[in-house]
């Protein structure tokens, strides 16, 4: 199945590597939480892979502006995390059932998250 896959990360080693990785899928890349709202608002996504510590609007506030939008693409969203982010940050992970990819991490994690969020 050919997946419309976003990836949101402010990082564009990061996203890079995840659009190659990911190349048998469409795979749309936004280097901001707002960029990636815009895209969410003009386009389907079946997997949002989203960074959650970003300049501007964090993958936080992201996830709470999409819930606003449509609750069913919120829950769509992959959390991506360096391992060193905030106590809001672990407190806002602890009470979501959503996906989450610790970075770094393997590209069979991935693929398989990948997956099982299709």
């Amino acid at each position: 199945m050919r997946a419309q896959i976003l990836v949101i990360d402010d990082d564009p080693i990061v996203t890079r590597m995840l659009s190659r990785v990911l190349s048998g899928h469409d795979v749309h890349v936004a280097h901001t939480g707002s960029e990636g709202l815009e895209q969410v608002r003009n386009h389907a996504f079946d997997v949002i892979l989203c960074d959650l510590a970003m300049p501007g609007m964090s993958g936080i506030e992201f996830y709470r502006a999409v819930r606003e939008l449509s609750p069913t693409v919120a829950d769509r969203v992959v959390f991506m995390t360096g391992g060193a982010f905030t106590a809001e940050g672990h407190e806002f992970l602890a009470k979501l059932p959503n996906s989450r990819l610790e970075k770094p991490f393997d590209l069979g994690t991935l693929r398989e998250v990948v997956k099982t969020a299709l």
